[in-house]
């Protein structure tokens, strides 16, 4: 009965050792095929080409710990969209694979000649793994599948998120500033060493006109680029409407507001684009009045004049 009971026991042991073995293995195969990019390799990613089915292309390559855009002058792209990009792929866990067969790959367009999105990724000229983006699923799904293997997974991720365009991953903050010296239509106003703002003559700005002008630069965006015949045309014909010089952190540029055919448009001398923007911004930093932003009495008021008895 002893024997038996021993005998049994063992057999228990033995079972329990095989089920942790194949479910650590089961686990650590899952958590070989839960990353498209590998995190090491995101690490030395420095250049992201993204092309679609219809021969479109857009380029990202990092420089000095910057993303840019060289299709356009090396205009800085949205760190935070390529970097979600990055983290998704190398990051978020994915599960199980749905499928991994050649008629699957080819049903869901996640082959190396038939695909919605292929995402290149390089360092220098070597190239790293490519991702490949096909139908989707569902709402903010899509499937992808790298070249390294068959598997394909359901990614929550989309293709409109990886867009062909160069436009479509431009910085839309770019003209944003801090300034601590605003020039405007020969209003100076300058903030000290202990963060107080004061006028060339030593005065003291309205409160609520400076902050809602400091809001504005701050919070500026841009909807994107002037097309290009516009590019041309600005730079000859473009009416500057106010214009702007700033200092930020020692270094000074110039913003102008400009108006073309009707549109509105803004240029900063620090790239040598011009952009569209936001119509809300552009008319509220046109409707500044210098005097009302520096403090002083409107022209007429009458400073000093006693105030008018009550009823």
């Amino acid at each position: 009965m002893n024997r038996t009971v021993a005998s049994l026991l063992f057999l228990l042991v033995v079972q329990l050792v095989l089920v942790g073995a194949l479910y650590w293995q089961g686990e650590r195969a899952v958590s070989q095929h839960t990353r498209l990019l590998e995190p090491s390799t995101a690490l030395g990613v420095d250049e992201i080409r993204i092309t679609d089915d219809q021969d479109g292309e857009v380029v990202l390559r990092q420089s000095r710990g910057r993303w840019l855009l060289p299709d356009l002058q090396d205009l800085p792209a949205d760190q935070q969209r390529v970097h979600r990009l990055l983290d998704t792929l190398s990051h978020q866990p994915q599960g199980f694979p749905v499928a991994s067969s050649a008629a699957a790959r080819q049903r869901y367009r996640v082959t190396s000649y038939q695909h919605h999105r292929r995402l290149a990724f390089y360092h220098g000229d070597d190239l790293l793994e490519t991702i490949y983006l096909g139908r989707s699923p569902a709402y903010r799904r899509v499937y992808a599948r790298n070249r390294r293997d068959h598997d394909i997974y359901n990614l929550r991720y989309s293709e409109h998120d990886a867009p062909v365009s160069a436009d479509a991953w431009l910085d839309r903050r770019l003209l944003q500033s801090t300034p601590g010296r605003i020039d405007m239509d020969g209003l100076v106003l300058e903030r000290n060493t202990g963060g107080q703002w004061h006028t060339a003559t030593g005065g003291k700005p309205d409160e609520q006109q400076l902050a809602r002008l400091l809001q504005l630069l701050q919070e500026l965006r841009i909807t994107g680029l002037a097309d290009e015949d516009s590019q041309r045309s600005l730079a000859e014909d473009g009416s500057v409407q106010r214009s702007f010089r700033l200092q930020q952190d020692g270094q000074h540029h110039r913003l102008e507001l400009l108006a073309f055919e009707g549109r509105l448009y803004a240029h900063d001398s620090r790239y040598a684009l011009f952009f569209a923007l936001d119509p809300r911004q552009y008319l509220a930093l046109l409707q500044f009045d210098p005097g009302s932003l520096s403090g002083l009495p409107e022209k007429g008021s009458g400073a000093g004049e006693a105030a008018p008895a009550g009823r």
